[in-house]
């Protein structure tokens, strides 16, 4: 083989790997500063013995998607973790419904510090994807509507 095309394929060998790189690198930095999915926490409560910490998040997945309300559970200590590309807050979650309107939103009360009681009284039944019972230590009950 010639030296000059040998070093033409060498040289597009490694113009070509550098950019596909450099096309993933990017695509990695984009995907997790502009995630798919936006969390929005709309109230916390603590545990009474300030070991756990509870959130109701509101979640959206896309202009055409429907809103999702959830709870989640994570120790006092930490905060909330998202997902590095879908942008969920996906750790800790014990509830998730599907939202009909932007303002029905759960009411959590720590009963002791080891029992959370989720009051939702405009929650249907029917929309509810997600009621986890437990949570590691923590019992999760339930009060929710029609």
């Amino acid at each position: 083989m010639d030296p000059f095309a040998r070093k033409m394929i060498l040289g597009m060998v490694a113009f070509g790997s550098a950019f596909l790189l450099m096309a993933g690198a990017l695509s990695v930095v984009y995907f997790h500063h502009r995630p798919r999915c936006g969390e929005a926490v709309v109230s916390e409560a603590t545990s009474p013995d300030k070991q756990w910490t509870s959130a109701v998040m509101e979640r959206r997945c896309g202009e055409e998607s429907p809103f999702f309300v959830h709870v989640n559970l994570r120790p006092a200590a930490e905060p909330i973790r998202l997902s590095y590309f879908s942008g969920r807050a996906d750790q800790g979650e014990v509830f998730l419904a599907e939202q009909e309107s932007p303002d029905i939103a759960p009411e959590l009360e720590w009963s002791s510090p080891t029992q959370l009681t989720v009051r939702c009284s405009r929650c249907r039944a029917a929309l509810v994807q997600k009621r986890d019972e437990r949570w590691g230590p923590v019992e999760v009950r339930y009060q929710l509507g029609p």
